[in-house]
């Protein structure tokens, strides 16, 4: 009996399993990935079937993918691609062909927007990055380029009073920063601390910050990362639309308009424009009890845009103007060693009077013009040719309180051409490789205006740039594997007069080769790691080389120092992100340590004619600069999302061990946002934000002004035992900032009105920033209450 049990059960296996090799494997799935955000194709995303034994494919340039001789009809599918939230589903298919279309929701965290371009190579996707979208860029209207970035996590603001501020990333700025303004290499007098970006951000439809060493792709400088400012896509289709805002802000009686219009033409698909303009005025600042007196700025800033976009060729046609008049805080021109001794760390400035617009001396005049010029074009089975031409033009003039009537003429008068070229083939991908290569060109030519009357800050230059770079890409649906060279190189002809009046001319030349590997993994869990090693170099500017006498902007003296060497970073970036539904979280981890690193370091205090400053010699040692950033993103019920960031940062000269010089302090900020749901209006919404930032507790030693001039009296060397960088004031206290914001959006007719009002430093709180140039005179900006206007139709 149990043989024949046996034989039934044995019987029955084999031929269930003959039923299942006959069972037809004929069920085929062909589907296309889209972005929810522009509708957009997105390339290289993970497609996995988990009920088919793990089958996974990446899909094409297109957004396309395929599955062939699928055995079952029910497919439990997931989708996954970098910056956007993991889409699972369960499909059921008929027998034959099944097309789906999937919508990938982009993953807004650290306020950021993920922007797909189709045919481009992802920008050094594994390298810790984050955005800035549209929604977040309307919330901070009328704000500086480097406002608009302190939001972000490892970004902070260097300031020279309430009137100028740049972004600092992970502890550097100015020329270590590299910022490309809609594609083109942003270039102006950006070596000076209290140059800000020239740049509107009004032009913009998303900002795009890479935290790592990105010189493989673009280029030396870009030692502390790279700012992408990207305006929206031309429109390709026939109509006409547009964005019209208007801001207004209680503090500095500040009022902003811009306007900005694009569309296409009937009977020419494919065709787009689009005209933009941008007015901004505002008055003195006022501190918590009393004004800034000379803090008001003025813009009058436009662009032009005409494209022609099909499917495999394209070619732009772009041209900005940026003209800004800035104020500098009157305080930080002291006439007298005396005056200048009482100044520094008072409780008020020397100078206040009453509320004002008007610009006086001191003040910069900067206006910046850009031209760019592109086209590409695909290439069947090879890829992608493009080319990119840009022309600049920046003339800045600063404007002292010079004696005898000549305050009318500028005490400082450059101006700066800029050419580009950019060759760029990027290849379409074979299997699972992608690659990139391209080469890039500059000059420039840098001029002083001899109507000045003053020996000039920073000598007559030229500046010639050539590089090429090599990016591979290896792409699998658990990893992805990233290498990349560089070489460039960088040659100076320096036009000076010497104290005799001799002209002379030197040459320099600079030259590196960088490179950079990476990887990206899909963990489980949706966990993803990101890790990055990366070399970046910088030449030293001219600036560094050759100041010779008063910076007006920073109200200091400067000298330079032509045995400088170039600048040498490796730097280590490790992150590990989640999104979810419910929450978002990123970790980042880096290591930066630079060879030569250029610093000014305060020596000596001078009384000129033009009145009494501080003075700064560049000089060279090692540092080593790291830290931590943390993000994390909570929903925590349905109306209800929170969400915090710290950052913390750690930088050492390791030549002296002692602490380098304007450092960010550690930060920590956490905010919750209300969704109120008022009925007859959409995505209203209260937001409530605190943010504290604590003393800088690695900080230099302190200098006074006193001790120094008490040394120079007494014809000793007050640094000859210690040569360590030092300040001439005891950094400012930890404080605690609380900001409040409400908004909401109408529908009037097919318009969208949305209405923003903030409140930013809500309890007026006294403080003064570690990172303000001018914190030695002044106190930041009081309570100031915002309200924003956007229309779009």
């Amino acid at each position: 009996m149990n043989r024949v049990w046996i034989a039934v059960i044995f019987l029955g296996c084999f031929f269930f399993q003959g039923a299942i090799a006959q069972q037809d494997c004929d069920f085929n799935l062909r589907g296309q990935v889209f972005s929810t955000e522009d509708g957009e194709p997105i390339p290289f995303a993970t497609i996995i079937l988990n009920n088919e034994g793990e089958k996974a494919t990446v899909s094409d340039e297109r957004g396309e993918f395929l599955f062939e001789n699928l055995c079952d009809k029910e497919a439990i599918i997931s989708i996954r691609f970098v910056g956007f939230i993991t889409l699972t589903d369960t499909l059921l298919l008929d027998v034959g062909a099944n097309e789906f279309e999937f919508q990938l929701e982009v993953n807004v965290q650290d306020l950021s927007e993920v922007t797909v371009e189709e045919e481009a190579v992802e920008e050094v996707a594994t390298i810790s990055r984050v955005e800035i979208n549209t929604k977040a860029l309307e919330k901070t209207a009328g704000e500086s380029l480097g406002k608009s970035l302190s939001g972000l996590t490892g970004v902070n603001m260097l300031q020279t009073g309430p009137t100028i501020a740049k972004p600092v990333i992970h502890g550097l700025h100015s020329n270590r920063i590299l910022i490309l303004n809609n594609g083109i290499r942003q270039e102006g007098q950006q070596w000076g601390q209290e140059h800000a970006p020239e740049i509107d951000p009004f032009v913009a439809n998303n900002l795009r910050l890479i935290k790592g060493a990105a010189a493989v792709k673009y280029g030396s400088d870009a030692i502390g990362g790279v700012i992408l400012v990207n305006p929206a896509e031309l429109p390709k289709t026939p109509g006409i639309a547009g964005k019209a805002s208007w801001i207004g802000a209680e503090n500095n009686r500040m009022y902003a308009g811009s306007l900005l219009l694009e569309g296409g033409l009937k009977g020419l698909e494919g065709f787009g424009w689009r005209v933009q303009g941008t007015y901004k005025r505002a008055g003195d600042a006022r501190a918590s009890d009393y004004r800034l007196t000379n803090t008001g700025t003025f813009e009058n800033n436009y662009s032009i845009g005409v494209g022609y976009h099909e499917d495999n060729l394209g070619a732009e046609l772009f041209f900005s103007s940026f003209d800004a008049e800035i104020a500098i805080l009157r305080s930080a021109h002291i006439g007298n060693l005396t005056d200048l001794e009482r100044a520094i760390g008072s409780e008020q400035p020397l100078f206040i009077e009453d509320f004002s617009y008007d610009i006086n001396n001191p003040y910069q005049a900067v206006n910046h013009k850009l031209l760019k010029a592109n086209g590409h074009i695909e290439v069947s089975d090879l890829g992608q040719f493009s080319v990119q031409y840009g022309m600049q033009v920046n003339s800045r003039q600063e404007y002292d309180i010079r004696r005898a009537g000549r305050s009318t003429i500028p005490a400082l008068s450059l101006d700066l051409y800029t050419h580009t070229l950019d060759l760029d083939f990027d290849m379409r991908h074979r299997g699972n490789w992608k690659w990139d290569v391209g080469a890039s060109f500059m000059y420039q030519n840098n001029e002083n205006d001899s109507e000045t009357g003053i020996r000039p800050l920073i000598p007559d230059f030229e500046n010639w740039v050539a590089g090429a770079h090599l990016i591979a890409r290896f792409i699998k649906p658990s990893y992805e594997l990233e290498a990349g060279a560089r070489y460039d190189f960088r040659h100076y002809l320096i036009k000076r007069f010497d104290r005799q009046n001799n002209l002379l001319k030197p040459e320099f030349d600079f030259n590196n080769l960088t490179g950079s590997v990476g990887a990206l993994f899909f963990l489980p869990n949706d966990f993803q790691l990101r890790t990055n090693i990366g070399t970046a170099w910088r030449a030293p500017h001219v600036n560094e080389l050759y100041s010779e006498g008063l910076h007006h902007g920073s109200a200091a003296i400067e000298e330079g120092n032509d045995q400088l060497k170039s600048e040498k970073s490796v730097k280590w970036i490790t992150s590990i992100e989640k999104s979810v539904d419910r929450y978002s979280l990123t970790l980042s981890g880096y290591i930066n340590y630079i060879t030569d690193y250029i610093y000014l370091r305060p020596e000596d205090v001078s009384l000129t004619i033009r009145g009494a400053f501080p003075v700064f010699r560049y000089r060279q040692t090692d540092a080593l600069l790291s830290g931590l950033d943390f993000d994390l993103k909570y929903k925590l019920s349905e109306r209800l999302e929170s969400e915090s960031k710290v950052s913390f940062i750690y930088a050492q000269d390791r030549v002296s061990k002692s602490p380098l010089i304007n450092i960010p302090a550690n930060s920590i900020s956490s905010g919750i946002e209300y969704d109120l749901k008022i009925k007859g209006l959409e995505n209203s919404y209260f937001g409530l934000d605190a943010s504290y930032t604590d003393r800088q507790r690695n900080d230099p030693r302190v200098v006074s002004i006193a001790e120094i001039r008490d040394s120079n009296d007494q014809g000793s060397d007050l640094f000859e035992g210690d040569q360590s960088v030092f300040d001439i004031l005891e950094v400012p206290d930890a404080y605690l900032l609380i900001d409040v914001s409400a908004g909401f959006e109408k529908q009037i007719w097919s318009n969208t009105l949305k209405v923003n009002l903030s409140v930013n430093n809500l309890f007026n709180t006294e403080y003064r920033d570690y990172l303000n140039r001018f914190r030695y005179y002044a106190d930041e900006m009081g309570i100031n209450v915002t309200l924003r206007l956007i229309l779009e139709f």
